[in-house]
């Protein structure tokens, strides 16, 4: 069965950011995303929880890696 595609609202909770971040972050191509279909004023979008949660593991920062500028 495939997985239960996220809404922005539960994609903003993963993220720790207000759901419009995490909206404005998939139509820039910032996070990965899923077009349903797209209506005369908006479009439909869902998130891949595994493909959330490896944008995620992609940018985390190993423990003690952090600079200072």
């Amino acid at each position: 069965m495939p997985e239960r595609l996220l809404t922005s609202e539960e994609v903003a909770d993963l993220l720790a950011v207000k759901p419009q971040t995490g909206r404005d972050a998939a139509w820039r191509g910032k996070i990965p995303c899923v077009r349903l279909w797209t209506g005369k004023k908006k479009t439909l979008l869902r998130f891949e929880r595994s493909a959330i949660e490896a944008f995620i593991r992609e940018r985390a920062m190993p423990v003690g890696s952090r600079t200072r500028s």
